[in-house]
């Protein structure tokens, strides 16, 4: 099947302070190094994609692990920040159906070619800041893995776990990762930083390490319990508190 192009972007991207910048800087990156630019663990500019897509299955069981949970046949899932499909094709092996967003137009469409066979996946450009185009009450189960780290505002994070709230149904449950480590967002300096400018201006590092839309920010736990609870949730189990892998695991209410 011949990869379809990306799906339309929600109206007024272009209307939110950052998005529109994060959107170039992630449309970029997937040119540079796609795969890189989602698990920078493997080789700049050589990934290993047998390695790529086996720590895909690797990452979500650890995620799973920690939720204490399955994704099961009848469940339709909901993805957040899906990039080329790297845990879409994993969560699509269980569940009924998979909508998986991006904000990155680029990252949408290789994520179709890479991904062609599965049937059951709706493929979504987000606004970079919600579940638009994701009905309320829709899915059994949210997905996020090493995505609300890179936005550089804290309180877009909030918003998106305000909305997984809303797209839940009664029952329902979400396993996502967040920074909670405010040092880790501050980049390298000195020499390092030097080195790694010089080697990304030679076409031999990546470019972009200092962009907001990489950098990201951490999210503070009172501030995310309370995002929770205003979506609706409750949580359930909080891993790596103060680390930048930081996991919560969280459920709707059912009334």
């Amino acid at each position: 099947m011949a990869p379809r192009g990306p799906a339309p972007a929600t109206p007024g991207l272009n209307s939110l302070p950052g998005v529109a910048g994060a959107q170039e800087f992630w449309d970029d990156r997937a040119d540079e190094d796609a795969f890189f630019f989602v698990d920078n663990r493997l080789t700049y500019g050589a990934p290993d994609l047998d390695r790529f897509w086996a720590e895909g299955e690797r990452d979500l069981a650890t995620l799973l692990d920690i939720a204490g949970r399955s994704i099961e046949p009848g469940d339709e899932a909901v993805e957040i920040g899906c990039g080329v499909g790297r845990l879409t094709r994993v969560i699509a092996r269980s569940a009924a159906s998979v909508r998986a967003l991006d904000m990155s137009p680029r990252m949408i469409e290789l994520a179709r070619e890479h991904n062609s066979g599965l049937t059951q996946v709706e493929w979504i450009v987000g606004n970079g800041s919600s579940l638009a185009g994701v009905d309320d009450a829709s899915a059994d189960v949210c997905v996020s893995h090493v995505v609300f780290q890179h936005i550089p505002d804290p309180d877009v994070t909030l918003g998106y776990v305000r909305d997984i709230g809303r797209v839940l149904r009664p029952g329902g449950w979400a396993v996502f990762q967040v920074s909670n480590d405010p040092a880790v967002h501050n980049g390298r300096s000195g020499l390092r930083r030097v080195r790694d400018r010089a080697m990304a201006l030679a076409g031999r590092g990546p470019r972009g390490q200092r962009n907001p839309a990489w950098m990201g920010s951490a999210v503070k736990l009172d501030e995310l319990r309370a995002a929770v609870a205003d979506g609706g949730m409750d949580v359930d189990k909080l891993s790596g508190e103060g680390t930048q892998y930081c996991v919560a695991v969280t459920r709707k209410r059912a009334s």
